[in-house]
């Protein structure tokens, strides 16, 4: 009987913690993710470094790479995924992976980096937070996936 009463005070202090305020970027808000699912925010936060070079994460599943995001200078992505291992890297002159272990109902944060290479500047992935992608929110505006690549002059 001890024991279902700490379980009901438990449930209390969970459901009475304040939800956290949104996160406002340049596109809008960001959403929760959807019911079930797990949500991974990647983001390039804007500099100097690396200006010219672009951030491409991709993402093994099975024998099928797939293409996740481009993001330039200042850009972020947000993908819905089911909850299991995923695996996202970059490529350039090193390949970079992250793997990461979604939970259903949770947001997780990667940031790219351009890193300087021998010839050219790598990308890199790396875990980040909440705190850390709201800081930079505000000059952040979301990719627009391919549609935005063709957009873009060819040349």
């Amino acid at each position: 009987m001890v024991a279902g009463v700490a379980h009901a005070q438990e449930a209390a202090v969970t459901a009475s913690a304040p939800a956290l305020p949104p996160i406002k970027t340049k596109s809008g808000v960001l959403d929760e993710p959807e019911a079930g699912k797990g949500q991974v925010v990647f983001f390039r936060p804007g500099s100097i470094m690396g200006i010219a070079l672009g951030c491409t994460v991709r993402e093994m599943e099975g024998a099928v790479v797939n293409e996740v995001a481009r993001l330039g200078s200042g850009k972020y992505y947000v993908v819905q995924v089911e909850p299991g291992r995923h695996e996202y890297f970059t490529t350039g002159e090193r390949t970079d992976t992250l793997a990461l272990e979604i939970e259903p109902d949770e947001t997780y944060f990667v940031k790219c980096n351009i890193g300087m290479g021998l010839v050219a500047g790598g990308a890199n992935l790396s875990p980040s937070d909440r705190e850390a992608f709201a800081k930079k929110a505000k000059g952040l505006k979301m990719w627009a996936g391919h549609d935005e690549d063709k957009k873009k002059p060819k040349g």
